[in-house]
């Protein structure tokens, strides 16, 4: 009897010692992921023409933890609005992305079972513990504006006008912060279009790319397939072909050309 409540005991603790390495891992993962500004500092010893970069109010990162987020920039006294560039599915549960438990595939991996079990007490899928990241952003006193730009493929032309317009139109007091599944993909692209409207043509489109990558976004103009990479030689040189046509159009735009990404592209 004395032998098997120790074994129920070790058991026990083998089982919450589990579960808090998960949570741990969960705040250790996405604490601060792929997190930076545009102000972070760039090693000197590398040549890039940083006009007009620090006056960019923004930032960007993996799909956030808001408690993380909220004491990653404490320093900025502007109201700030989460840019979530994520299609698929997701959400939080009890503060926890659902990409953690493996809610945007079709079926949930190894490594999403025991977080499943831990924050849900199941291994199903329960969208209706999900809450829309709206609602969350919200909690923590950030305002929220969704737009899908695509991953492996380049957002039609509607989505890339609401994204031009909602950048066009960001007040002067508010910070924006980018977001996808990683802080890589998305998040890169629409830092580097961000940096491209406020700064084109003063700025050429290799330092753009450049000192966004040395800020931390992928580097776009790389289309090199990694090894186990997800994205293809052809998506790659996609996104590139993108980001130099939105150079393109952001520069005729501004000595009064066409206006809207839409037409632009329409008539290319």
């Amino acid at each position: 009897m004395k032998r098997k409540l120790i074994k129920r005991t070790v058991w026990t603790l083998c089982f919450v010692l589990v579960g808090l390495t998960v949570f741990l891992s969960f705040d250790a993962f996405y604490g601060g992921h792929n997190f930076r500004t545009m102000q972070d500092k760039i090693a000197k010893s590398e040549t890039v023409n940083l006009t007009g970069l620090r006056e960019i109010k923004a930032s960007g990162g993996a799909f956030p933890r808001f408690p993380y987020l909220s004491w990653q920039l404490g320093h900025v006294k502007e109201d700030i609005i989460i840019l979530d560039v994520k299609a698929d599915f997701h959400g939080y549960i009890k503060g926890f992305p659902t990409c953690l438990l493996g809610y945007n595939r079709r079926e949930p991996g190894l490594r999403h079972i025991p977080r499943r079990l831990v924050l849900t007490g199941t291994t199903a899928f329960r969208p209706d513990l999900v809450t829309p990241e709206a609602e969350e952003a919200k909690k923590y006193g950030y305002q929220y504006k969704t737009v899908d730009i695509g991953a492996k493929f380049i957002a039609t032309p509607d989505k890339i006008d609401e994204l031009v317009s909602f950048l066009d139109n960001l007040p002067k007091d508010k910070w924006v912060h980018v977001h996808c599944s990683h802080g890589s993909g998305r998040t890169s692209t629409a830092l580097v279009m961000l940096d491209t409207l406020r700064n084109a043509p003063n700025v050429s489109l290799n330092d753009i790319v450049k000192r966004q990558h040395l800020l931390g976004s992928v580097d776009i103009f790389d289309t090199s397939v990694w090894p186990g990479g997800t994205y293809t030689a052809a998506e790659l040189e996609t996104r590139k072909k993108f980001v130099e046509d939105f150079y393109a159009f952001v520069c005729q735009r501004k000595e009064g050309g066409i206006q809207l990404w839409s037409e632009w592209i329409g008539q290319k």
